[in-house]
């Protein structure tokens, strides 16, 4: 049986949560209090963090696949694993075609967005292949070169002087209401909601006493990066543009100018978005192929090709940049997609196994 160790696990959490997060502003609808909205969200999504970890706690050597099936029935466990498949390979695809987007958008306007895909797709199969200690271990490799990065181009926002702190006052000009429901209406699933991916991979942790730790402090640290992003674009271009920016960190990374001589960082923003970007949209797939491999009983890699095909066909259905958007909302919002996989379905199999108590193999496993 494959495993991770802590360290692989907490640098997949960062970098799975910052993942495409910085190509939108969180909370952009309440103007100056969005960077409250990513507190917001943040804690509410602490409160479904605690509950996954109570599922993943009370049954430590199964993931979620393991879960339907014991917990609901074959079945069930099946129709529910199924579901969630195709969750993963959705969400994975929406990853997919952001990457090739922000490319067209940014570096590479003439290329055609299909060959860039099918090279991140490429990479993403090859991943797999590869197995889920190597994907794992790469990103323990580049945690920290994104995080230094990240911090290197914050102190630039600080030093070239295009701060305002104006931009984020008043302070709850409208009241609460607003950033109470920004954060119901999306930002508490996306992106905090979607650690449930992870119920899918603790169960191969090496080190099963620290995962409350290693997954708590991950999940703070990312949510920092991700805070400050958020204010530094409000900070920057103030509370309105960043509604109607299509990249608003790549926006206001354009200001930046320090001494006539250190300017134009686009480049180098691009780099942190692709990496966590790719990272985010294996994850997603490498989920959906477990389930799949724990669905037919047999070897996850053999899912990769066909799901990989899958996966890039449906990516040409939104036909530019702003219907991907529009898709994604609607199918999150008016289909209620996120809060079904992310909230209802997760809380009915907590009270059930509240209710059963823990099985015998977890019981000889906590002794």
């Amino acid at each position: 049986m494959e495993r991770i160790s802590k360290f692989q696990l907490g640098a997949m959490i960062i970098l799975f949560q910052i993942g495409s997060t910085p190509l939108f502003e969180i909370g952009s609808r309440a103007k100056q209090d969005a960077w409250l909205v990513v507190v917001v969200s943040m804690l509410l999504g602490s409160v479904l963090l605690a509950m996954f970890l109570y599922i993943q706690r009370r049954e430590p050597e199964m993931n979620l696949s393991g879960l339907f099936m014991h917990y609901f029935g074959p079945w069930i466990g099946r129709l529910l694993l199924l579901f969630y498949v195709a969750v993963f390979a959705y969400e994975s695809m929406r990853n997919l075609r952001d990457f090739g987007d922000l490319t067209i958008m940014t570096i590479l306007p003439r290329t055609p967005i299909s060959l860039i895909m099918i090279i991140i797709l490429f990479l993403t199969i090859y991943s797999i292949y590869k197995g889920m200690e190597v994907f794992f271990r790469v990103a323990e490799f580049i945690v920290w070169g994104v995080l230094f990065f990240y911090f290197v181009l914050f102190a630039m926002y600080l030093i070239s002087g295009i701060i305002v702190f104006d931009h984020i006052l008043p302070v709850l000009e409208n009241g609460i209401q607003p950033v109470i429901k920004e954060s119901l209406s999306g930002y508490i699933w996306f992106p905090f909601g979607q650690m449930i991916v992870f119920l899918m991979f603790w169960s191969y942790l090496s080190e099963k006493r620290l995962l409350v730790k290693t997954t708590v402090l991950s999940f703070v640290v990312s949510g920092i990066v991700i805070l400050i992003t958020n204010v530094i674009n409000l900070m920057v271009l103030g509370p309105s543009l960043p509604d109607i920016s299509s990249i608003p960190l790549l926006q206001s990374v354009q200001l930046i100018q320090i001494a006539n001589i250190l300017e134009r960082f686009d480049a180098f923003v691009i780099l942190l978005f692709y990496a966590g970007i790719f990272i985010k949209s294996t994850l997603w797939f490498l989920a959906a192929v477990l389930g799949l491999s724990q669905l037919f009983q047999t070897e996850y890699r053999k899912f990769a090709l066909p799901v990989g095909a899958i996966i890039y066909s449906f990516t040409f259905i939104p036909p530019n940049w702003q219907t991907h958007v529009e898709i994604g909302e609607t199918i999150a919002k008016k289909y209620m997609l996120n809060p079904i996989y992310i909230l209802f379905i997760p809380t009915i199999l907590m009270i059930i196994m509240w209710i059963r108590g823990p099985s015998n193999k977890s019981k000889s496993s906590q002794a």
